[in-house]
C-alpha cells in the first residue's frame, strides 16, 4: 500500500482527476452533512467538470471543421484543374511515403547519391543565364509568376456557381461531393452545440447546393427537423413549397401530412365557407396518400403506436436512415421528437387510424383516396428481406463480428415489424367481430374519434 494514499477503489487511487465539486463531496461526506446547492456551486466553480470538458471538445471539433469548410470553400470557387492535378499527386505521394513507413515488412529503400542533373549550382558556378538580365536566356521569376497567375486565373472556374443545386451530379468533381459532407458534418455539430441559427444557416446552404429532385445529403430532411421542433409552420410551408411533391422522405411527407391537419383544424375553428373547407379536405386528403406512399411503414407506426412500441426494441440505434431504407427511417421518424409532435396534436394519430382502417375495409365505400394496394405492407417488406439476407450471406465470412457491431440489422427490425403488423391485425379482427354483434343485437356502436 503506498504512503499518504487513504483506501483503495476511489477516484483518486484510479488515476482520474479530481475537481473541486469530488474534493466538496468528499469533505461533506465526511462531516455528515451534503447539499445539492453546495454541489452546483463547487460545479460552476469549477475550471475542469466534465461538461465543460465535453463543451470545449466539441467546440475544437466545430472549429476545426469549419476551417476544412472555408478551405474547400474557397478551393471550389478558385477552381483550377492543373492546380488539383499537382495537389491530387503530391497527396497521393505523401499517403504513399506515410503507408511505406509505417509498413513494417516493406523494403527498406537503400539511398543513393544524386547525380549531376539534380544539383544546384550556386556562387561562381551557376550559368550567366540564370544570373543577368542582359542574358537573352534569362527569365524574371517575377514576371514568370505574374504570368502563371494570369493563366490560372483566366482557367479558373467558380464550381460554387456552375453546379449549383447539382453539387451531387456525376459531372461535378469528387470535392463537391466532400464539401456537402463537411457541410452536413458542421451543421449536425452546430445542432449538438446548440447553436440553432448557425445550424440552419448551413443547413440552408447545403440545400442550395445540393440538387432537389434527387438529393445525395440529408439536408432537407434535418432542415424539416429543426423548424417542426421550434415549431415555425410558415417556415416549414415555405420548405416545403421548394420541394418537390413525390419526395419519398418520411421526415417531408409526414411533416406536410401533419400540417396540413393543423390547417384543417384551424380552418374549422374560423368556421369559414363551405368552399374552403372542402379544398381543405381534399388537400388533406392528398397529403396522405402522398404520405403512405412514400412510407406505408411509418403510417401504420403512427396510427397504432401503442402497439409498435411493445414490440420494436434497440430503436435508437438507427441513425440518419434514407428513403432507400423505408422501414428503418420509419422506426427513426416514430422515436424522434416529431413522434411527440404527432401525440400533442388532438385527434392526428386516431385520424390517420381511422383512414387506415375505412380503406382496408372490404364493405366500406367511403372515398378516403387510399387503396389497398397503397397501403400493402408486406410484399415489399418481404422483397426488402430476401435482399438483407443474401447481402449478410455474403458479407458473413468477409465482415468481422467487430467490425459489424454499427451494422443495422434489417432482418430483427423487420421481424418485429411483423410481429406488430400481426398483433394488430389480431386487434382489428376481434373490433370489427365485436361492431357487427352489436349490430346484430340492435346496440348503437361508439364512434371513433
Amino acid at each position: 500500500r503506498t504512503m499518504g494514499r487513504k483506501g483503495g477503489g476511489n477516484k483518486r487511487d484510479r488515476g482520474e482527476t479530481w475537481t473541486a465539486a469530488d474534493h466538496l463531496e468528499r469533505n461533506a461526506a465526511k462531516q455528515g452533512k451534503i447539499s445539492q446547492k453546495q454541489l452546483d456551486r463547487a460545479a460552476l466553480l469549477s475550471h475542469d467538470t466534465k461538461d465543460k470538458r465535453e463543451s470545449q471538445k466539441l467546440q475544437l471539433h466545430i472549429t476545426k471543421t469549419l476551417r476544412q469548410v472555408d478551405g474547400i470553400r474557397e478551393r471550389l470557387r478558385q477552381w483550377d484543374d492543373a492546380t488539383e492535378k499537382k495537389r491530387r499527386i503530391a497527396e497521393d505521394e505523401k499517403r504513399r511515403k506515410e503507408e511505406e513507413a509505417a509498413d513494417p515488412d516493406a523494403p527498406k529503400k537503400v539511398r543513393r547519391r544524386a547525380g549531376p542533373e539534380t544539383w544546384k549550382l550556386r556562387g561562381a558556378a551557376r550559368p550567366a543565364w540564370e544570373v543577368y538580365d542582359f542574358d537573352t536566356r534569362y527569365i524574371d521569376p517575377f514576371i514568370k509568376a505574374h504570368e502563371d497567375d494570369k493563366a490560372r486565373i483566366q482557367r479558373s472556374r467558380n464550381l460554387l456557381v456552375m453546379y449549383k443545386n447539382n453539387f451531387g451530379s456525376p459531372e461535378a468533381p469528387p470535392m463537391c461531393r466532400e464539401f456537402l459532407a463537411l457541410l452536413m458534418q458542421l451543421a449536425l455539430l452546430y445542432r449538438q452545440a446548440n447553436k440553432v441559427k448557425a445550424s440552419r444557416k448551413t443547413l440552408l446552404e447545403c440545400l442550395e447546393l445540393d440538387s432537389l429532385e434527387s438529393p445525395i445529403s440529408l439536408a432537407r430532411c434535418y432542415l424539416m427537423r429543426l423548424y417542426m421542433e421550434a415549431n415555425r409552420p410558415e417556415s416549414s410551408e415555405r420548405l416545403l413549397v421548394r420541394l418537390p411533391d413525390n419526395d419519398k422522405s418520411v421526415w417531408i411527407q409526414y411533416s406536410r401530412l401533419l400540417i396540413e391537419y393543423r390547417n384543417r383544424g384551424s380552418k374549422n375553428d374560423d368556421e369559414n365557407d363551405n368552399d374552403d373547407a372542402s379544398s381543405k379536405t381534399d388537400s388533406l386528403e392528398e397529403a396522405l396518400v402522398l404520405a403512405v406512399r412514400a412510407n406505408v411503414y411509418c403510417a401504420y407506426f403512427l396510427a397504432f403506436g401503442e402497439t409498435f412500441d411493445s414490440v420494436i426494441e434497440y430503436a435508437e440505434e438507427i441513425e440518419d436512415a434514407t428513403d432507400q431504407e423505408p422501414l428503418e427511417e420509419a422506426i427513426e421518424y416514430c422515436n424522434s421528437e416529431l413522434r411527440q409532435a404527432w401525440e400533442e396534436e388532438e385527434g392526428a394519430t386516431a385520424w390517420v387510424k381511422d383512414k387506415i382502417l375505412a380503406a382496408l375495409a372490404p364493405s366500406n365505400k367511403e372515398k378516403t383516396g387510399l387503396s389497398a394496394a397503397d397501403l400493402d405492407w408486406e410484399t415489399p417488406l418481404q422483397r426488402m428481406e430476401v435482399t438483407a439476407k443474401a447481402a449478410q450471406a455474403e458479407e458473413e465470412e468477409e465482415v468481422d463480428e467487430e467490425d459489424d457491431e454499427d451494422v443495422v440489422d434489417f432482418v430483427m427490425f423487420a421481424g418485429m415489424f411483423r410481429t406488430a403488423m400481426e398483433m394488430v391485425e389480431e386487434q382489428t379482427s376481434e373490433s370489427r367481430k365485436t361492431s357487427r354483434t352489436r349490430t346484430e343485437l340492435g346496440v348503437p356502436v361508439p364512434m371513433s374519434n
